[in-house]
């Protein structure tokens, strides 16, 4: 992964990586190594902890907001060039390319409004680099990923949510 990842840069591309959860030694094996040649990380807190060793859930569950400052600085003293970003369901972290801090909580979705899961971490992952890709600022770009996730929630599918990105942004304006 690290050596497509470079080759990649070498050839002038902006890279990206989002990895797939699980519980295994691969993430330190695999993603540390990855990061070196990452301009945009945007993962989820299980894969941010497994990738930094930073606990960011406690054995209940309790999200360990206070912890996100550290596991993003790791990911970036890991390589990553640009942004670092962590999504769960209750809040999306960022440093920006200046190390600044951004945190943008979950929209408020109205009972009923999640009809599946599936796809939404792809969702946020698609709004974050749509938003890099336009030249946004880390925050809006998380915004974007904030609302995109939520579209995607709206549907059981992985894409039957998606919409035009005025309507994206338009739903996070109503939902914030």
């Amino acid at each position: 992964m690290a050596k497509l990842l470079k080759a990649a840069q070498d050839h002038g591309i902006k890279t990206s990586i989002d990895v797939v959860s699980e519980a295994s030694d691969r993430f330190r094996r695999l993603v540390c190594p990855a990061l070196r040649y990452t301009d945009y990380c945007i993962i989820n807190e299980v894969e941010a902890s497994a990738t930094t060793g930073v606990e960011l859930r406690t054995e209940d569950g309790t999200l360990l907001k206070e912890n996100m400052p550290a596991a993003l600085k790791k990911m970036k003293e890991l390589g990553v060039s640009t942004w670092a970003v962590i999504h769960c369901p209750e809040v999306g972290f960022g440093l920006d390319e200046n190390d600044n801090l951004v945190e943008v909580p979950s929209l408020k979705l109205p009972k009923g409004w999640i009809a599946g899961t599936v796809g939404a971490g792809d969702a946020f992952c698609s709004g974050v680099l749509y938003g890099a890709w336009k030249g946004m600022a880390l925050k809006e770009a998380i915004e974007l990923g904030t609302a995109s996730a939520a579209c995607s929630l709206s549907q059981a599918g992985a894409t039957e949510g998606m919409r035009p990105v005025a309507e994206v942004q338009k739903l996070y304006a109503e939902m914030r």
